[in-house]
């Protein structure tokens, strides 16, 4: 057997192993922990589109739902009166999972859900949006050390609060396989294989992200905007979107811009808060606290209370405060270890933008992810400075960058260790950082709680 073949052997062994851990990881949140965050107003979502299909819902006349009673298979919820749920998301991944046939009315006015049956097609959706990542990966790291493909597998399927959120009901589940397919077309444009496939790649990408949430299409916006500006930079042409394939791809684009036009002219906003569709129950919820309640926060206090819950959110799983996940999956400062790949994604295109030597993924990320958070803080401050509500410092919503930072990562690593002696070292390191970020993710929730019942 030649070296290559037993590389490539080695290299399906790595990424079937991830792959494998990321599944059965799925299976045990999905089946033994659940209650990621917002998943009855989610599914409540479905329940409302079920009974009432429509590609612009009656926002203001979906009910929010509590649990009942819960299995590892079944869940009855029941709508809370006067209430309206909170998520103006685009409804096309909860028009999806009415295919599922999952939810049922009662007589009773309680509704049936199969809970585990949504639950496993969001295991479906992302893990395909794994199993793209990996063919990146592979592709792009090729010949190279095994252990940087390690390094690039890992980061992607330990990141804790990704992998407990992909077991749930929640749109950020088809953002994660949006922004896969998206950015397998940049890679392949990066390539210098600008044909129909990286288009359409790219533009299917961009559909589904956008019609998943809102945030997503931002941040795929402001990547491609990235990727627009620095292409004329290197083409001093607009070749990029001047063009049969772009054209092409013209109506993703615009379909989201035709619906966020009518969803503008109905409810006065881009997206739909609660803010908007029922003043009266907004101010007797969480989202607004009274003014002689109220935290008095300068703007650089409310700035380091926002990092903080980002940096939290993106090195700990966590769900409602109290349960299970938060108390066993926070990992404090120990967490600083899955920002490794972001701190050396943010270093590598800020030396590319020194050095004008770039391609097209490793800026664009970096814009993406800071251009989002930016948006991001602005407008809590801003609801901050209206609402009183000091919440909503979320990394969720940006998870899917992983794969970008992972491929970047795993691209820059061997530059930190160029000598022999070096690179003995940093293999060491390689796989002891592995180790660690499988230490803080679904391991330490298996040994800490075991295999809870779902009662």
């Amino acid at each position: 057997m030649t070296d290559a073949r037993k590389t490539r052997r080695l290299l399906l062994c790595i990424y079937t192993a991830a792959l494998a851990y990321f599944v059965l990881k799925l299976l045990y949140y999905a089946l033994c922990i659940g209650g990621t965050p917002d998943e009855s107003l989610h599914i409540g979502y479905i329940a409302e589109l079920t009974r009432n299909p429509a590609l612009i819902p009656d926002f203001a006349s979906m009910p929010m739902y509590r649990v009942l009673s819960q299995t590892a298979m079944q869940q009855v919820l029941s709508p809370d009166a006067g209430s309206v749920n909170y998520l103006g998301h685009p409804p096309l991944y909860y028009l999806l999972l009415t295919l599922a046939d999952a939810v049922a009315f009662r007589a009773d006015g309680t509704v049936l859900v199969e809970i585990f049956r949504l639950r496993f097609i969001n295991i479906l959706i992302t893990s395909a949006a794994v199993v793209l990542a990996f063919r990146i990966g592979y592709k792009k790291l090729g010949n190279r050390s095994p252990v940087l493909h390690l390094l690039f597998a890992a980061a992607v399927v330990t990141l804790p609060e990704l992998g407990y959120i992909a077991s749930g009901v929640t749109n950020d589940n088809l953002s994660f396989l949006a922004f896969a397919l998206f950015f397998t077309g940049v890679v392949r444009y990066d390539e210098g294989k600008a044909d129909l496939r990286a288009y359409g790649l790219i533009g299917i990408g961009f559909l589904l992200g956008s019609f998943s949430k809102l945030t997503t299409a931002l941040a795929l916006l402001i990547m491609l905007l990235a990727i627009l500006v620095l292409d004329i930079i290197r083409t001093k042409s607009l070749k990029l979107i001047i063009n049969r394939n772009f054209l092409i791809i013209m109506p993703c684009f615009l379909f989201f811009l035709a619906y966020e036009l009518l969803i503008r002219s109905r409810y006065g906003t881009w997206q739909p808060s609660l803010e908007n569709l029922a003043p009266e129950f907004y101010r007797r919820t969480v989202f607004y606290v009274a003014p002689e309640n109220r935290v008095s926060l300068t703007f650089f206090q409310y700035l380091l209370k926002f990092l903080g819950g980002i940096g939290h959110s993106w090195s700990s799983a966590y769900s409602d405060p109290g349960s299970v996940v938060s108390a066993v999956m926070h990992n404090g400062a120990a967490g600083l270890i899955y920002w490794v790949p972001v701190a050396v994604s943010l270093a590598a295109a800020a030396a590319q933008a020194v050095r004008r030597e770039t391609d097209s993924y490793t800026i664009p990320a970096a814009f993406s992810f800071l251009g989002t958070l930016a948006c991001h803080f602005f407008t809590g401050w801003s609801g901050f400075q209206q609402s009183g509500y000091t919440g909503g410092a979320q990394a969720r919503y940006y998870l899917f960058l992983i794969v970008a930072f992972a491929l970047v990562f795993s691209e820059q690593a061997p530059a930190l260790f160029r000598s022999s002696r070096a690179k003995r070292i940093g293999t060491v390191l390689a796989v002891l950082l592995v180790i660690l970020w499988l230490a803080g993710d679904a391991p330490r929730m298996l040994f800490f709680a075991g295999f809870p019942a779902l009662t």
